[in-house]
């Protein structure tokens, strides 16, 4: 019996329960103050910085409910250290731009006339699954229908699409399940190297790296909504 007591409580007894719950009232109570204090946003729009906040205000609660050494008033302290140290952060953000670049990044380009940007084929960390999914969600089939789409400092991804005759033939970006890749071309006809998005018309037979980035790996090029005879012919 006393190992299974043990086992359920620790060293504390059955009364501490009581206690916890009402640490965590408290603790509950705390945080949602303070993150009125912060300010009301949507989750989609918290940035890192923010995130950070929510966690260590999380944390500090949960110091309350969960140590009976860590005084009550010695963690609500602190959740009012970190709010005040949040709005003295955000005020920061407002007056100076390198701070808030410092702070919570800024926003990145990756997509731009229908290609990645050459930034972001070198980075080696990101992975474009992430940001094709929300391209698709926004109705984006292949990279030729999109103008420019910028990573933003909260993870979403702004997407601006070409129009009419601007829309162009592009690197398709449904996933490989559905497209196949190619080292060399079936048949002659559009191709998109699969790491840059480049797009040039090549014949059957023929296999080459990307004069762009120097990868091998092509799909066909997705038309859907191009109407340009122009692009069409890989001018």
């Amino acid at each position: 019996m006393d190992t299974l007591q043990s086992f359920l409580l620790g060293e504390e007894h059955w009364t501490f329960l009581f206690e916890v719950m009402l640490r965590c009232l408290i603790g509950f109570i705390a945080v949602i103050i303070g993150i009125k204090l912060t300010g009301k946003r949507g989750v989609r729009q918290l940035s890192l910085f923010e995130i950070v906040i929510i966690l260590t205000l999380g944390s500090a609660a949960g110091d309350i409910a969960f140590y009976k050494e860590v005084g009550v008033l010695s963690a609500l302290t602190t959740i009012a250290t970190i709010v005040v140290l949040y709005r003295i952060v955000t005020y920061l953000l407002l007056k100076s731009r390198a701070v808030g670049k410092l702070i919570e990044g800024e926003p990145m380009t990756f997509i731009e006339d229908g290609r990645l940007t050459s930034s972001v084929i070198k980075n080696e960390n990101i992975s474009f699954d992430e940001f094709y999914m929300e391209m698709r969600q926004a109705g984006i089939e292949h990279l030729g229908q999109v103008r420019i789409a910028i990573l933003e400092v909260d993870g979403d991804v702004s997407v601006f699409k070409n129009k009419g005759d601007e829309i162009k033939p592009g690197l398709c970006i449904l996933p490989d399940s559905i497209r196949k890749l190619y080292k060399s071309f079936p048949h002659d006809g559009l191709y998109s190297c699969v790491n840059c998005g480049l797009t040039k018309m090549y014949q059957k037979g023929k296999s080459c790296k990307c004069s762009s980035c120097n990868h091998d790996k092509w799909s066909e090029s997705s038309t859907r909504g191009c109407t340009n005879k122009k692009f069409l012919d890989g001018e």
